[in-house]
């Protein structure tokens, strides 16, 4: 029982760094001063370095979140003390000779709030009276149900090519003769006969062939993904989007369109796609949000030794509003971690993990490219 206690607490704690709304990270600053160090100077450095651990922690997120953020850094620099909960100097140098001071701090930001200001920093940008285009996004998990593979196909060949040279030569010579003895008339006659025969051959062998392989047939098993449906929502939602259901927009043949084609690989045919656009144009919603969630086979983590299963998030936003659809934001493969007490848990954990952090990263490239 202690053992299972211990492992539900483990699996939470390595829950928190995905979720936090506090993160720790560090800044480093090196400023140059007049002609001594005043305390001033260093309050400078150290405000350098703390501005510096935010610009780290969205350069970790991401292009788009350390996009995002420049547009917010002069409310940042100029309220410091609203976004660093705590900061911590971990070493310090000051090098006279050459008039410089360098620091380097531990910050505690304070997630929450900057996301907050980067949301209102968006609103403000926005023309009067105007509100963000509704949007409806599809989130489908998967994994593999059967691959089938194909033996190459080999095809050999040899071509035989014999050239053969005969050479014949030959004599014939002879002699006859006659004698007359009394009555008698006699004749001889001898023959003598040479030939000769010279034969040569070679032989030339030229061997090839080809071999053909066929790509892989992988078969998904659809995974339900309506457990996670309102944190995802809450995410749009929060971050300033109308979310239109697709339940009230897609039609069940949508749906299943969908489905049929994500089973069978990573990208919808051209049918499926123009009947999702015009059905998205009809119920007059301009954003769709595609996102697959392929689960990973669960392998032992090492650090715990629980089950850890990894989910490949991919999504891409289309504005169907024009006459021709066009993408305006992409997120690539991106791999998420879970750890759990056995595999299913850990793959129900992976995907609510993901679905709430490709939200986020899909609500950053749209904040990036200027989508509200």
């Amino acid at each position: 029982m202690m053992k299972k206690i211990f492992a539900v607490l483990i699996t939470a704690l390595l829950a928190l760094p995905a979720l936090a709304q506090v993160v720790t990270t560090k800044g480093v600053a090196t400023i140059t001063y007049d002609n001594k160090l005043m305390p001033t100077d260093v309050e400078r450095a150290q405000r350098a370095a703390q501005v510096a651990s935010i610009e780290r922690y969205y350069a970790e997120a991401g292009e788009a979140e350390s996009e995002n953020f420049e547009a917010i850094r002069p409310q940042v620099e100029a309220n410091l003390d609203k976004f660093i909960m705590s900061s911590t100097v971990l070493s310090e140098q000051d090098q006279p000779a050459l008039r410089k001071y360098s620091v380097s701090v531990r910050t505690e930001l304070n997630v929450t709030k900057l996301r907050v200001t980067l949301r209102g920093a968006a609103k403000a940008s926005q023309p009067a009276g105007a509100g963000n285009a509704p949007m409806v996004y599809v989130f489908l998990g998967r994994e593999v149900a059967a691959v089938k593979s194909f033996d190459d196909r080999v095809v050999k060949r040899a071509e035989i090519k014999v050239d053969r040279d005969i050479k014949t030569s030959g004599s014939v010579r002879g002699s006859e003769g006659e004698s007359i003895k009394s009555n008698a008339i006699s004749t001889n006659a001898n023959k003598q006969q040479t030939s000769k025969l010279s034969a040569s051959q070679t032989v030339n062998v030229e061997t090839g062939g080809s071999t053909n392989r066929k790509q892989d047939e992988v078969t998904y098993r659809m995974l339900s993904m309506a457990s996670h449906k309102t944190s995802v929502t809450s995410v749009f939602s929060q971050s300033g989007f109308t979310v239109a259901d697709p339940d009230f927009v897609l039609g069940d043949g949508d749906m299943k369109s969908v489905s049929a084609d994500f089973s069978h690989g990573s990208d919808l045919t051209p049918a499926t796609m123009r009947a999702l656009v015009a059905s998205l144009r009809k119920a007059g919603v301009p954003l769709l949000v595609l996102a697959t969630f392929d689960v990973g086979v669960p392998a032992q983590d090492p650090a715990t030794g629980m089950p850890r299963v990894a989910v490949t998030v991919t999504g891409r936003v289309m504005d169907v509003s024009a006459a021709f659809p066009r993408e305006v934001a992409s997120v690539p493969p991106v791999q998420y971690f879970a750890v759990a007490p056995d595999g299913a848990i850990a793959t129900t954990k992976a995907l609510k993990d993901a679905s709430l952090l490709a939200a986020k990263e899909i609500v950053s490239r749209l904040n990036a490219a200027g989508v509200r």
